[in-house]
This record gives structure tokens, C-alpha cells and sequence, in this order.
């Protein structure tokens, strides 16, 4: 989602979110953005009327959630 800049009006539907991992992987990725959305202090949340959708609260707060898991921000962010 940091790479594809998804926030402010830019949002995602979760399906279309965990579509961009592997298939095996998308019943624990659509749990664990579910999960994250709940948690204050990460920034991602749902968003906006009545489908599913996600988006980042914002690409600096993206980029240090990144970074204090140990991960690299995308090139270009």
C-alpha cells in the first residue's frame, strides 16, 4: 500500500488488498489487516461507506511502521 500510495481519497477494497500477496497467503493477510485497523497506532484504516475499504493514514507514518518492523520503505517513497 506505501508503494502504491494508497491514501487520503486513493483507497483499496481488503480483497483487493490481499490479492497482492500469494494466494496461500491471503486468508492471513485479510485477518491481519483486519487486526491492524483496530490498533491505534498503526497507520491504517478503514475507510468510507459501505465497502470494505483500507487505506494509510499517511506515507510518513507508512514509511516508519516499515522501518520499526525492520523492513525497507519501497524505493521512491
Amino acid at each position: 500500500m506505501l508503494r502504491k500510495t494508497v491514501l487520503g481519497s486513493h483507497k483499496k477494497q481488503v480483497d483487493t488488498v490481499k490479492g497482492w500477496v500469494a494466494t496461500h497467503n491471503e486468508k492471513r493477510a485479510e485477518k491481519l489487516i483486519r487486526e491492524l485497523i483496530k490498533d491505534p497506532d498503526v497507520p491504517l484504516e478503514a475507510y468510507g461507506g459501505s465497502r470494505d475499504n483500507v487505506r494509510l493514514t499517511g506515507i510518513e507514518d507508512g514509511k516508519g511502521f516499515v522501518e520499526e518492523l525492520g523492513g525497507s520503505p519501497p524505493f521512491g517513497v
